[in-house]
């Protein structure tokens, strides 16, 4: 259901704490612990016994999935009190005034993200070109079947244009060549991704003789940028002998877009069509299963909204109707035009679908390499998030309104 009205403090600290709370209540744990640190001294054997009870206290709390805001909040202030009242004579000092500021943090960040918004960054290519995921472009010289606006060759810019091209496109340039004769195996231990800081994926690959290559980007990106010469096959023939000097993959990744969605909007209106919209996968069985933990139901999708409940989806290739008739809306247009990169509407299977109570329909705009409610079914009302509002990084590639 959605609200019609604001919440009160009540109803706020009843929500369950996101990930960037319990990053900030990490972070006073920290804080604590240099306080500790730097007023052992200071500090009497009963109150560091005192302050490790409250400590353990806040953070066997925060572990547990199910924490609401509002236990951590009485449990924060009450141990940032006991680290205060446990040195005699007690006077602020920088260090005790950050412990305060990290516990005011966490507070803020669990009210404001849980209720007004939230960032995102987008991974995958499904909202292309309306909305950029993380995009790596070869160059022929290295991929000779690369996508039509791939470059026919490419040099590793100067620095000033490596801050450039960083700042205004969130560009990253790959240009991996080994400096001794070697192997390169793309196994699981020697190709494989990390994400750092919930939103940036790094891929990694490293040779035999252990000289390690990396480069922004999911796997699947960053494996389009490499040497088809060297590796013809890399599908399947994942070992490949390589001469000093020779370059292993050429390239540049862009980032993507990272915007701000509107989670305040849907406490008052209801979502309309057209919306480019962001929804948790918790209980979309299918969505579930591909998962590699099923627990993860707090992974985000971003996809255009298609239809609303009662709404007959039908699609006609590459057109897309609704209640029997074409939508108007510029987002549906876009897709439906054809132009550019936008390559209409696809059916993969499903022709024509009516959407239950509480139920929505969600696709990407690049329909045709969009994972969405044509194979995982309908988006539960209780599922949305928010309405994406705005991108604010990149500058150079979709920066503003989001339509």
């Amino acid at each position: 259901m959605f609200w019609s009205k604001k919440p009160n403090k009540e109803e706020l600290g009843e929500l369950p704490l996101d990930k960037r709370g319990r990053k900030e209540g990490l972070a006073l744990l920290k804080g604590v612990k240099k306080f500790l640190r730097y007023n052992d001294d200071l500090i009497g054997d009963e109150k560091k016994e005192q302050i490790a009870e409250k400590r353990e206290a806040f953070a066997t709390t925060l572990e547990n999935p199910g924490a609401k805001r509002k236990e951590l909040e009485v449990l924060a202030e009450e141990l940032t009190d006991t680290c205060k009242k446990s040195v005699k004579d007690y006077k602020p000092s920088a260090l005790k005034e950050n412990i305060e500021v990290i516990f005011v943090a966490v507070v803020i960040a669990m009210g404001i993200r849980a209720y007004f918004i939230q960032q995102f960054k987008i991974p995958t290519g499904s909202m292309q070109p309306t909305l950029n995921g993380i995009v790596a472009y070869p160059t022929r010289e290295m991929n000779p079947k690369a996508e039509r606006n791939a470059p026919d060759d490419y040099s590793k810019p100067g620095f000033p244009r490596l801050l450039w091209d960083k700042f205004w496109y969130g560009r990253s340039h790959v240009d991996w060549v080994v400096e001794e004769d070697d192997v390169v195996l793309l196994d699981s231990e020697h190709f494989y991704g990390k994400t750092h800081f919930i939103f940036f994926p790094r891929t990694y690959l490293k040779t035999k003789k252990g000289q390690v290559f990396s480069a922004p980007g999911t796997q699947s990106r960053v494996f389009s940028l490499l040497n088809t010469e060297l590796l013809p096959n890399p599908q399947y023939v994942k070992v490949a002998e390589v001469k000093k000097g020779q370059t292993i993959a050429k390239g540049f990744v862009d980032t993507g877009d990272q915007l701000v969605v509107n989670k305040f909007a849907y406490h008052w209106v209801k979502p309309k069509r057209s919306d480019v919209f962001v929804f948790n996968t918790q209980n979309i069985g299918m969505i579930q299963r591909r998962l590699d933990d099923p627990r993860q139901g707090s992974q985000h999708y971003i996809k255009r909204l298609i239809g609303i409940p009662g709404d007959v989806i039908e699609v006609d290739q590459p057109n897309i109707r609704i209640n029997g008739e074409t939508p108007t809306e510029i987002g549906f247009q876009r897709v439906m035009s054809q132009e550019g990169y936008y390559t209409g509407y696809t059916n993969q299977g499903t022709r024509k679908i009516e959407l239950p109570p509480h139920k929505y329909w969600a696709m990407g705009d690049n329909s045709a390499n969009s994972l969405d409610s044509r194979a995982w079914g309908t988006v539960p009302e209780e599922n949305i998030v928010g309405r994406a509002a705005f991108v604010y990084y990149p500058f150079g590639h979709h920066f503003g309104k989001i339509e």
